[in-house]
């Protein structure tokens, strides 16, 4: 049951730079776990739309920005995306509590905690290092690149 007070969202799905429906145009709810109420309406996504995505990230990888980007520039992506998260951690927890059903103390201290690690990788991103890890072949050449 709904109540009066319950609003439900509508969802997209986001592949190759644009918020989009399924193909199929198919949706389905979403309901929280402590009302037992619908609270967002989702695209129903199969095979097609895992294509469409598959190709918009190949597509994203191969000719897009970030395979010429320095290691610098992901790094300050990151960074970016870590400053969003931080910004909108209190609105990801509420939407995760809705969906899962976890407490919002748990988690907001989870996304307020994503933001290290967006930044922990960021500025890993230009810290190009590496050693070879011995293995038991002593027939095979490893090396790290």
């Amino acid at each position: 049951m709904q109540t009066a007070a319950t609003k439900v969202q509508t969802f997209k799905t986001y592949i190759g730079g644009k918020w989009q429906d399924a193909a199929s145009g198919k949706r389905y709810q979403s309901f929280n776990p402590y009302t037992a109420e619908p609270w967002a309406e989702i695209p129903e996504c199969d095979a097609v739309d895992v294509e469409r995505a598959v190709e918009a990230a190949h597509t994203a990888f191969t000719t897009g920005p970030w395979p010429n980007m320095t290691q610098s520039a992901r790094g300050k992506l990151l960074r970016r995306i870590a400053v969003l998260a931080e910004q909108h951690a209190e609105y990801l927890a509420q939407v995760e509590t809705r969906d899962n059903g976890k407490l919002i103390s748990e988690m907001s201290v989870q996304t307020k905690y994503l933001v290290e690690w967006y930044n922990f990788f960021g500025g890993l991103a230009d810290k190009i290092t590496g050693s070879v890890v011995p293995i038991d072949k002593p027939d095979h050449f490893t090396y790290t690149l």
